[in-house]
């Protein structure tokens, strides 16, 4: 299982004091600049946290949780501390990954701006897409070829991943995957790597860890 908080800039002033507010425990943070290019972002990841509180979901997903007895998020850790610390403005990224999983792949992203949450997709053995004022729908694959073309893929490469993500378009997996893959080409204006080789990235560039 792989739980990542993550947040615009680099290492905000404020990181320790906003966190400490909504957890108590140990975790990891490090700076991730994907290439020269690319947005720097603060990654955290939780250690061994408690959160005091726990999130405040949309009353429609709330109910769609209760409905498809599908968590939003496996703890509540992620979502209020993305809440807090985008709190000042910076946007803030929840991301869980099991792409593993026995029963299937599973995934989620949720974003935070000024304390709200203002997008939300999560696959499981349901799925679901929300964003403030739209009705529920579900994560859509195609999108994630999109935003790769717009971030200058070359021709060939475009339509090799259009005709791979074509063939696996109701993939389970493949949408989970997706819905990361979309989330880390926004946050980072990068192509980013599979989930998994970026965890490694993340181990070998050096963390630090904090104790709330």
């Amino acid at each position: 299982m792989i739980e990542w908080l993550f947040v615009s800039g680099e290492y905000p002033q404020d990181l320790n004091r906003r966190l400490a507010k909504v957890w108590r425990g140990s975790a990891w943070v490090s700076v991730l600049r994907l290439t020269a290019k690319a947005r720097p972002c603060t990654v955290i990841e939780p250690e061994s946290v408690t959160a005091l509180q726990g999130p405040r979901w949309p009353e429609v997903l709330a109910d769609w949780a209760e409905i498809y007895e599908e968590p939003l998020f496996p703890s509540p850790c992620l979502p209020v501390a993305a809440a807090a610390l985008s709190e000042t403005g910076a946007e803030s990224l929840a991301l869980f990954a099991d792409l593993g999983h026995p029963r299937g792949a599973r995934s989620g992203i949720a974003w935070y701006h000024k304390g709200g949450l203002t997008e939300l997709e999560q696959v499981g053995s349901a799925a679901v897409a929300w964003q403030p004022g739209q009705p529920l729908s579900r994560p859509r694959v195609h999108d994630a070829r999109a935003q790769l073309a717009a971030l200058g893929r070359s021709l060939a490469d475009t339509e090799r991943d259009a005709g791979l993500y074509d063939r696996v378009e109701s993939s389970r997996a493949a949408t989970a995957e997706s819905i990361l893959a979309r989330a880390l080409l926004r946050l980072t204006a990068a192509d980013p790597p599979p989930i998994n080789e970026l965890a490694e990235v993340l181990h070998r560039g050096g963390r630090s860890r904090i104790t709330l």
